[in-house]
């Protein structure tokens, strides 16, 4: 059978997402969760996924999803904060500014460093694996930057690297460097399909993990509504979540990866 990895990245998000995830992974219908401890809601969501993560052991992967872009988070760091004060800088500014070579390198480190260390105090575990928010460990820069801060956060089992590309040229090299430095890189499969509609969701879900290399990552992004999740995204996309967590709660979806021949690693 064919071992994949499916995980959601954005754990404190909101809270109709995370009651949702913690849930996904108690019935082993998630493989990995990443969280977002940029987000405001850290401090106060933190708590109950290291009691899940106590009870799912190593059935699940626990990691941490850097922000060093985008909305709902906030520097961690000082130095972060005396560049962007409480607000994070865009996907597209960070990747002008690595074209460049003008990304303040000491504060992006800075922001690695405290981010993985905020993980590990709240968490009291290391991470299992460490991905990077919108794609952003496609840049070079970036991608030393994590790799740094993890060898510098001196952790006693090297976590596994959600790799941003799909398999290729890109994703081998950087799987070349992980291996270096005694990391596993884990491939970049599709996303779960975006649709609204369960039935859809089921039947595309039938041939979405064909092809794909073992132990490949596959984002997905489950969630009940609530009233942050309504005011910050899109109905489009907060009817996408309520569709991934139907069908990924159901009796279905195990029967759909048996007929696949997948099981969640």
């Amino acid at each position: 059978m064919k071992r994949i990895t499916l995980g959601a990245l954005d754990y404190a998000v909101a809270f109709g997402v995370d009651r949702t995830l913690r849930s996904l992974l108690l019935e082993g219908r998630l493989s990995a969760v990443g969280c977002l401890v940029a987000s405001e809601l850290w401090a106060r969501e933190f708590k109950p996924m290291q009691e899940v993560a106590q009870k799912v052991g190593n059935r699940a992967l626990i990691g941490v999803t850097l922000a060093f872009s985008g909305d709902r988070v906030q520097p961690v760091s000082e130095r972060m904060r005396e560049l962007y004060r409480e607000k994070m800088p865009s996907r597209g500014a960070v990747e002008r500014r690595a074209m460049l070579r003008l990304l303040p390198d000491e504060a992006f480190a800075a922001e690695a460093d405290a981010q993985l260390t905020r993980f590990t105090f709240f968490m009291n575990r290391e991470p299992d694996f460490i991905a990077v928010r919108e794609g952003l460990l496609e840049r070079s820069v970036i991608a030393r930057h994590v790799f740094q801060a993890i060898e510098r956060a001196g952790f006693e089992r090297a976590p596994k690297i959600v790799s941003p590309f799909e398999p290729g040229l890109h994703g081998r090299r950087l799987a070349r460097i992980g291996a270096k430095k005694g990391m596993e890189v884990l491939p970049k499969g599709p996303s779960l399909p975006e649709t609204s509609d369960p039935e859809d969701l089921h039947r595309k879900l039938r041939h979405h993990f064909d092809g794909l290399p073992d132990m490949t990552f596959v984002h997905c992004i489950p969630g009940q509504a609530d009233d942050r999740l309504r005011r910050d995204e899109p109905r489009e996309k907060v009817a996408i979540r309520e569709c991934q967590r139907e069908v990924l709660g159901s009796d279905r979806f195990f029967h759909t990866l048996e007929e696949a021949d997948v099981f969640l690693n």
